[in-house]
């Protein structure tokens, strides 16, 4: 049977092989600066709390001037960008674990027993219900009439967005252990890619299924089933010709889209996200340090180290920022010149696991006690 672990286990695994005692890294002491920005609180919303046994986490999603959110209880809802309206709730009446997709007029939801529910994004009615083999953690990827589901049991399946037909089932061989999570299938023309537990990502026809490649981002290595684990749980991301890929406990790699070679490769690990602009990629490694590659060459820009520990999510950059959550519900911007500290606003006291939106001049932050915040960046 197939295991999953937190990282917090990871941890005391670690520290358990070890024989010693446990160690854990203190969370960085938040240092003074001179704020260059002010933080302007548009509207805060209630979208439900993820605080739950297991930690969920449920992404919200940007579309037009619409977000579609969703709760560990079942509550899906949408809420208009600019001003916070609630523009319409349902309740699926089943716990949600794998959300927020939308596309192709839908938004998708999954469920704790695989059940896969599609509502109509102008009022939420349902549309139609299918299932795939296991729980999914992560959201949808929804592109030419298919919803393609990540389960954790390591199957990709195709569903008709008409009806929710199964269309395929795409499955590789999983490890025994792997971290609490999955990688968010992407799409780019009709391609989906995503990664797996296996250290691999993987490009997959959307319409049939049918694999085209499949390529290593880290080797397994060490001296039990944790120290081995090398979980691309972070989502690929695909900026012009270029794909992004990583691991936990393994690397960050460019490939071009083109010929498939990898052009550069850097000694990483994460497991939150990454995000980009025009010259960078950006990500949080699983210190808690954020780092800046060069796109082209993958040479180190920048890294901000004053927030080691502090449980980042995944950064999202707009306007020449990049905007990090962390544990105690802190947004922290960071210049995406050279990384240093903008601004930073307290959203609430509880973690920010799920990466930010961005859209229409503002960063929209959730928590994990379900607060949904719109803030503005201003100048002093």
């Amino acid at each position: 049977m197939k295991k999953t672990v937190t990282l917090l286990c990871v941890v005391l695994l670690l520290a358990g092989c070890g024989g010693g005692r446990i160690v854990r890294e203190e969370p960085a002491k938040l240092q003074d600066f001179t704020a260059e920005k002010q933080v302007k609180k548009v509207w805060t919303a209630d979208i439900g709390s993820s605080a739950v046994k297991k930690p969920v986490v449920l992404s919200p999603y940007l579309d037009g001037n619409v977000i579609y959110t969703s709760d560990p209880k079942g509550r899906v809802r949408a809420f208009a960008a600019d001003s916070g309206r609630h523009l319409w709730r349902v309740n699926v009446k089943k716990p949600v674990t794998g959300a927020t997709a939308v596309g192709d007029g839908l938004v998708v939801v999954a469920t704790k027993d695989g059940e896969v529910i599609a509502l109509d994004k102008t009022d939420g009615h349902r549309l139609w219900t299918s299932r795939v083999s296991s729980e999914a953690l992560a959201p949808a990827a929804i592109h030419d009439g298919v919803v393609v589901v990540q389960s954790v049991d390591g199957k990709l399946t195709g569903l008709s967005a008409k009806d929710g037909k199964r269309l395929w089932v795409y499955e590789r061989l999983e490890p025994a252990l792997s971290l609490y999570g999955t990688s968010t299938p992407v799409t780019t023309q009709n391609i989906v890619l995503t990664g797996f537990a296996s250290g691999k990502i993987v490009a997959i026809q959307i319409r049939d299924g049918k694999s085209l490649w499949e390529m290593p981002v880290a080797q397994p290595h060490g001296r039990n089933e944790v120290e081995r684990l090398v979980d691309v749980d972070v989502s690929p991301v695909v900026a012009g010709k270029l794909l992004f890929a990583a691991s936990y406990q393994g690397k960050i790699i460019a490939v071009d889209m083109q010929t498939g070679r990898i052009l550069w490769s850097r000694d990483v690990s994460t497991y939150t996200g990454m995000d980009v602009d025009a010259n960078n990629v950006y990500l949080t490694d699983a210190a808690g340090e954020v780092i800046a590659y060069d796109q082209h060459t993958g040479a180190s820009v920048w890294k901000q180290e004053h927030l080691r520990a502090r449980q980042l999510n995944a950064p999202r950059y707009m306007n020449g920022l990049v905007a990090v959550g962390d544990f105690e519900g802190y947004v922290h911007w960071l210049s995406s010149d050279d990384g240093h500290f903008v601004a930073r606003y307290r959203v609430s006291h509880s973690p920010i696991r799920s990466q930010a939106l961005a859209g229409q001049g503002m960063f929209y932050v959730c928590t994990q006690s379900g607060k949904l915040a719109a803030l503005r960046l201003e100048n002093k």
